[in-house]
């Protein structure tokens, strides 16, 4: 099934304080032939000549209250991954935001002047949901120019779950191989999920972690609640959130 993305939002304080959050926009604008829209404290000349909408806030709730109306087919949120940052909402914040919305997802953390995309992160469980992700790193790559390193990832180290996970990822690289897209795969089975998938990352230097926000089940301590805060607090990558509802798992059951 095709990713569609006909509407983008950016929240951010100002053009300066996450200049990759408006270049991701723009990219993603361009690709999708989409609407861009700016919430921003800042609605002054730092986004004159982007040719999208701005729509001024004056505070944290003003923001979130934006975020929410504005419906957009995916919310950019440059998130304050630690105290005293200059992202336009903390990591509890956008978390409450990822759960009341039914729309795609992609924080940013402050700190990141510019964004590269050019190596996309999938992580998979055992959950069949796992593989709903898979679509939109597709398109982030074509974007992006990127390519996908999937992750087999399981706190479980037994035989049944060794298999399952790496039937996904031969489904998954199929898939991906089949669009054009250069990819690559690893497999860790046991230890802790979240570590396992952070330490990755860097290994292999991803700009970009995609997950779940719900129902990847070995890793359900690690997507939900409090745990996919704490995700989005301390990755120190942009990972973009996606809903299981938002896709229909088709092509080979991905």
């Amino acid at each position: 099934m095709s990713v569609k993305l006909s509407s983008i939002c950016v929240a951010t304080k100002d053009a300066k304080s996450c200049p990759s959050a408006t270049d991701v926009l723009q990219k993603l604008v361009q690709r999708f032939n989409g609407k861009g829209i700016i919430i921003s404290t800042d609605a002054g000349s730092s986004f004159t000549g982007m040719g999208m909408e701005v729509v001024k806030v004056n505070s944290d709730k003003e923001a979130i209250h934006s975020i929410l109306k504005c419906e957009a087919d995916l919310q950019i949120v440059v998130v304050n991954n630690q105290s005293g940052g200059s992202g336009i909402l903390g990591a509890k914040e956008v978390n409450s935001i990822i759960d009341k919305l039914e729309s795609v997802v992609l924080t940013i953390p402050v700190g990141n002047a510019q964004v590269d995309f050019t190596r996309i992160l999938v992580p998979l469980d055992t959950s069949s949901e796992t593989r709903q992700k898979v679509p939109y790193a597709v398109e982030f790559a074509k974007a992006f120019n990127a390519t996908i390193h999937v992750l087999g990832v399981s706190s479980e180290t037994g035989k049944d779950a060794e298999v399952l996970i790496k039937n996904y990822i031969r489904q998954v690289c199929n898939n991906i191989e089949e669009k054009g897209i250069a990819v690559s795969s690893e497999m860790r089975l046991g230890g802790n999920p979240t570590e396992q998938i952070l330490a990755y990352s860097k290994e292999i230097s991803a700009g970009l972690i995609t997950i779940m926000t719900e129902q990847e089940t070995s890793l359900v301590s690690f997507f939900k609640g409090k745990y996919s805060e704490q995700m989005i607090k301390n990755s120190p990558i942009p990972v973009l959130s996606i809903h299981p509802k938002d896709l229909i798992v088709s092509e080979a059951r991905l």
